[in-house]
């Protein structure tokens, strides 16, 4: 079976966007995948609003799609949290960018992802 992977805002966007730069490779790297990836809970909510601002998909239409195409989404547990904590401590990156690299830390899963310090924070850590 191959490596489990994780999802990160930046690369959902450019999946879901015929027009973002990256969009080509996303699509690329999802047909690699062996299973779909996970999803943090907040990397959803941030999809959601990116949905929700564009007005072409409604929130719950949005929400059940992604809830069909990405398992499991992964709630901010008391250890995920703790685990962002140090991470925002440590490194250079937003609490909600350590919130998801410490959800693909818990799942320990190959981050996806277009954010090249999250990636290399990732890769440093993991």
């Amino acid at each position: 079976m191959g490596q489990k992977s994780h999802a990160d805002t930046s690369w959902l966007i450019a999946l879901f966007n015929p027009d973002d730069s990256h969009h080509s490779q996303a699509l690329r790297e999802l047909e690699e995948l062996t299973s779909p990836p996970s999803l943090s809970a907040l990397a959803l909510a941030e999809l959601l609003v990116d949905f929700d601002k564009s007005d072409a998909i409604s929130i719950p239409v949005a929400l059940n799609q992604i809830q069909k195409s990405f398992s499991p989404i992964i709630s901010v547990t008391t250890d995920i949290a703790v685990r962002a904590a140090e991470i925002r401590s440590h490194h250079k990156v937003t609490l909600a960018d350590a919130i998801v690299i410490a959800s693909a830390l818990h799942e320990r899963s190959h981050l996806l992802t277009f954010d090249k310090i999250m990636k290399a924070t990732h890769e440093r850590i993991k």
